[in-house]
């Protein structure tokens, strides 16, 4: 656990981090808020406010749009 301290010094309570502090924090840019859940199966349970800060929310079914084709045109 010493060496997540960095991470337990964050302090900034409901705000997202930048991209930049998110990873200087070891966290992907790519990273899902479905992750932080797993934290606590491997006792992270005090890193997972700062990941909530840096994830993104999974896109909802009901909100995606579906479309029934798309043209590709290449420009050279």
């Amino acid at each position: 656990m010493l060496g997540f301290s960095p991470l337990l010094q964050v302090s900034t309570f409901g705000a997202e981090l930048s991209s930049e502090a998110c990873r200087d924090l070891g966290f992907s840019s790519n990273l899902l808020c479905s992750s932080c859940d797993s934290l606590g199966q491997f006792g992270l349970h005090g890193i997972e406010p700062v990941c909530r800060q840096c994830c993104q929310e999974e896109a909802r079914l009901e909100l995606r749009k579906m479309y029934a084709g798309a043209i590709l045109e290449v420009c050279g």
